[in-house]
């Protein structure tokens, strides 16, 4: 005679239940597996997420730095930012990750480091300093709001971070000289409302040259001199300003069409 549990053990040897177990094992592997993009999506989404805070972050610091004269500060806290700001765009054209969360966190970080923190170096003693910092921060937003470009790889005015590495860079070369800040500064306004096209410069991915480029400017930021670091910076933003298909946009553009 069979007991209960004989009856239990019984009944889960028999074919039915093991033809149950395997498709409950079959479907949560599936499962499990069809769950890995998604969660590599998410952590790559977080961890771009996660960069642009830091971004935000920076330039906070760039500001209580401008508001504490410690100009210098300041300026290196916008070079670091200006880095980072490329790898977050190379990291989230290659994983194409696009919400609505991440691009407004994105555009608020923009704004704070590179219009706000940036605009802080004029400085707010002289009229025409104060003058200047409600005009280059009103040319970010600008920028940010309504110049879209409507053509593949390419921006509609000079990206914000190209034209506050210049501000940052002559700020640094300078120690702070108010009169050429003010007419970099005007330039640069000049250059992001401009109606012309920039090409998107994906620096980390093209060419060895341009990612030789970014690690150069980063292995300088903190182990050279910040006069060095501000002139490697400010030759290589002038460059994308002043020649930007021919060294920055050409064959990244062509290579991604074909």
């Amino acid at each position: 005679m069979l007991g209960t549990g004989d009856i239990g053990l019984h009944s889960s040897c028999t074919p039915c239940n093991k033809g149950r177990r395997q498709g409950q094992g079959t479907s949560s592997f599936l499962s499990h597996t069809q769950s890995h993009p998604q969660r590599n999506e998410l952590s790559w989404k977080d961890i771009i997420n996660a960069l642009s805070l830091v971004n935000m972050v920076l330039g906070l610091f760039s500001i209580f730095c401008s508001c504490s004269r410690k100009s210098h500060c300041a300026s290196w806290m916008i070079l670091v930012s200006f880095l980072l700001d490329t790898a977050i765009r190379a990291m989230t054209r290659h994983v194409s990750i696009c919400s609505k969360s991440g691009a407004e966190l994105n555009d608020f970080a923009v704004f704070t480091t590179f219009g706000l923190a940036s605009a802080l170096l004029l400085g707010v003693n002289g009229l025409l300093n104060r003058f200047l910092t409600i005009i280059y921060v009103s040319a970010t937003s600008l920028r940010l709001c309504f110049y879209s470009a409507g053509v593949p790889f390419a921006y509609k005015g000079l990206p914000c971070p190209y034209a506050s590495c210049v501000l940052a860079s002559t700020s640094l070369l300078t120690k702070g000289n108010s009169f050429i800040l003010c007419c970099m500064a005007s330039l640069m306004i000049l250059f992001m409302i401009d109606q012309s096209y920039y090409p998107h410069d994906a620096v980390l991915e093209s060419e060895n040259w341009k990612k030789v480029i970014f690690m150069g400017g980063v292995f300088m930021l903190f182990f050279s001199p910040l006069s060095v670091t501000a002139f490697y910076c400010l030759v290589w933003s002038l460059s994308y300003i002043f020649f930007p298909d021919a060294l920055w946009g050409k064959a990244a553009c062509l290579r991604r069409w074909h």
